[in-house]
């Protein structure tokens, strides 16, 4: 899928796996850094996941973080999406799935995630995706809704 989007008068065509792609590969960097705890790719459609699943789990394995795949299957299927968690450590990815087992899901409240995402409440929290959605979603919001 491919958008063209203006900002600040400049007109810019994205093409959406090797945006999703750059965006893995940032938040690898930030998590990577100790910036970040966690991270989660932009929400992915199952076309889209197929299309960057192997080139985005390459890159966080050779930032030598591990990764899991959130299907997001409590979510009704018409909103359904997925989305790669990304952490230094097997125990990260432990404690996102303990919230998640516990009822949560980041897709419908992310708050119960901020300490894991490394977000400070503080100063607001407006993610990448909220960017990413805008730009690839317009106001549909997310792949599946």
């Amino acid at each position: 899928m491919q958008r063209l989007s203006v900002y600040g008068g400049f007109c810019m065509q994205y093409d959406q796996p090797s945006y999703i792609l750059g965006m893995i590969t940032a938040f690898c960097e930030c998590v990577a850094g100790g910036c970040k705890r966690m991270a989660l790719s932009p929400p992915l459609t199952q076309a889209a996941f197929d299309q960057v699943r192997e080139a985005g789990c390459r890159c966080i394995e050779k930032h030598g973080l591990v990764w899991y795949h959130e299907k997001n299957e409590d979510l009704p299927p018409a909103e359904r999406f997925h989305w790669i968690v990304i952490a230094a450590r097997q125990e990260t990815i432990d404690e996102y799935l303990r919230l998640r087992a516990a009822g949560y899901n980041a897709a419908k409240w992310l708050k119960p995630f901020y300490e894991l995402l490394s977000y400070n409440e503080a100063e607001g929290v407006r993610t990448g995706y909220d960017a990413y959605k805008e730009i690839f979603y317009g106001d549909q919001g997310t792949p599946g809704g």
